[in-house]
């Protein structure tokens, strides 16, 4: 019994260094230790493949991304007024692209290939923009400085008609 005490005590001494069962304690860097959530079970419909942490802190605001200047959108306003009539494709219902992506450009299934165009809102505010494959299944998307220069806010669906010229 005696001999058992000392390797008892040896034995408790370890799991401190086994970070589950040490939950109390702080960590070498003098921060919180960090909850990880129970796993789902296996084959649940919400289970993630991979566990992506969030985002700290906002990396870039829409007018850091909005790398097209008020000159050129001015000018696309002026090349969509002087559009020839004619050559509309149709409505789509458009949300905010890829907000990385410059220029100013929609991405709809209405065209097969990089195509000169307008894009014209229901308010009839219009500008010229390329007109771009989808290239996938989903909606039609818009660039972030197209978007801006119609005065659309950056979020939500967006009715507008297409043409090309």
């Amino acid at each position: 019994m005696i001999r058992t005490i000392p390797l008892l005590a040896l034995i408790l001494a370890g799991c401190a260094q086994i970070p589950f069962l040490n939950r109390g304690a702080s960590t070498s860097t003098g921060s919180a230790p960090t909850e990880v959530p129970a796993p789902l079970p296996a084959g649940s419909a919400t289970a993630p493949d991979t566990v992506v942490a969030p985002p700290r802190a906002v990396t870039a605001s829409a007018a850091a991304l909005d790398t097209v200047s008020e000159e050129q959108k001015a000018a696309a306003r002026a090349e969509a007024a002087a559009a020839p009539a004619g050559g509309e494709l149709g409505t789509v219902t458009v949300a905010l692209g890829d907000p990385a992506d410059p220029g100013l450009w929609v991405k709809s299934d209405l065209v097969s290939a990089d195509t000169p165009g307008t894009v014209r809102t229901g308010d009839g505010d219009a500008i010229a923009v390329t007109l771009r494959p989808l290239g996938s299944d989903g909606g039609a998307q818009i660039s972030l400085p197209a978007l801006r220069a119609l005065g659309l806010p950056l979020t939500g669906l967006h009715p507008v008609t297409l043409a090309s010229t």
